[in-house]
């Protein structure tokens, strides 16, 4: 929809005609020669005395491509606009910290890709989680990898950083063991770090806890006490012979902050628990909603400059025809 933003504005269009009402005319000086007995001198030749000074007349067309010029100046001032069709904003209202499991357990090729080829744990969920992260606009995300040792990235709005990051972690990077209790420890300092009240985090392992110096347990009665919610994934089913799930404690870590629990035996599962975690944790969107606004007065400034420099390219041309012909004659 196409809008004037100040459209009293063309109350100035007939500003020039008032000017040129209310204000003396240009008067150009001509050469004049003085001679003490001009009165007589005209009396005797019979002619008559002209004035030293002569207004300049101009054609038809300079004021009519004058006026045109001056109608753009002012429609450029109106300020004209193009509104788009109202659209929602996103709005930036929670923190979402994804906690993965990095060990060496996450290198089983027990998991299948959409051509049935056999992959590792953990290349099936750098592939979901791209594209649970795809979705998350909105969300300012932080990562956290995790083995013995834990390594986190603060929360960013650049989901393209976190994606990067997550591609280019690899397994072992942060040692052999499963520290999950460290990981939720060190998460409440992630998550104080910021100043956004709403915190979520996921955590997706495939083990048991080992080598952390707090227990898991306790460590999420500290996040509840902080307000956090964690959303915990296991990776495996019990028919597997490479099973190592500690599924009794990751119920528990949920229960105790507010979250839930799932099991993920393949990429399809693994992909239903992300499509549900997006259902329960929605992106919100502002309540007044963003209509997308073109400025657009460039268009008539640009036609007002281009009649003005045609108009006096057009003079120059004419004067300068003029003159060859005089010379010529």
């Amino acid at each position: 929809m196409y809008e004037l933003a100040y459209p009293w504005m063309f109350a100035l269009l007939p500003l020039p005609i008032l000017i040129w009402w209310l204000m003396p005319a240009y008067r150009q000086k001509k050469d004049a020669l003085y001679y003490p007995k001009f009165e007589e001198l005209t009396e005797a030749t019979g002619l008559k005395a002209q004035k030293s000074a002569t207004v300049l007349k101009r054609k038809w067309f300079q004021y009519t491509i004058n006026f045109l010029a001056w109608a753009c100046i002012v429609t450029a001032l109106t300020n004209p606009q193009y509104i788009g069709k109202p659209a929602k904003k996103v709005k930036n209202a929670r923190n979402m910290l994804i906690a993965a499991d990095i060990s060496m357990s996450m290198n089983t090729t027990d998991w299948f890709d959409a051509n049935n080829n056999r992959i590792t744990r953990w290349k099936a969920v750098q592939n979901v989680l791209n594209e649970f992260i795809d979705k998350r606009e909105g969300d300012r995300i932080g990562l956290m990898m995790f083995g013995s040792d834990v390594f986190a990235l603060p929360f960013t709005p650049d989901l393209d950083i976190i994606k990067h990051t997550v591609d280019e972690t690899g397994i072992g990077m942060a040692g052999h063991k499963t520290a999950i209790g460290n990981a939720i420890a060190l998460s409440t300092q992630v998550f104080e770090a910021d100043s956004i009240d709403q915190r979520v985090m996921i955590l997706l392992t495939d083990g048991q806890d080992s080598g952390s110096e707090i227990v898991p347990i306790t460590a999420s009665n500290m996040a509840a006490e902080d307000s956090i919610k964690i959303y915990t994934i296991g990776i495996g089913t019990k028919d597997n012979a490479a099973y190592e799930l500690d599924d009794k404690t990751l119920r528990m870590i949920a229960k105790n902050t507010g979250g839930e629990y799932f099991n993920a035996g393949n990429i399809d599962e693994l992909n239903t628990i992300y499509d549900k975690l997006n259902e329960m944790e929605p992106i919100q969107f502002e309540d007044e909603s963003y209509r997308p606004t073109r400025l657009l007065f460039y268009y008539p400034l640009a036609l007002g400059f281009i009649l003005t420099v045609g108009m006096q390219f057009i003079s120059i041309m004419v004067q300068f025809i003029l003159s060859l012909k005089r010379k010529e004659s």
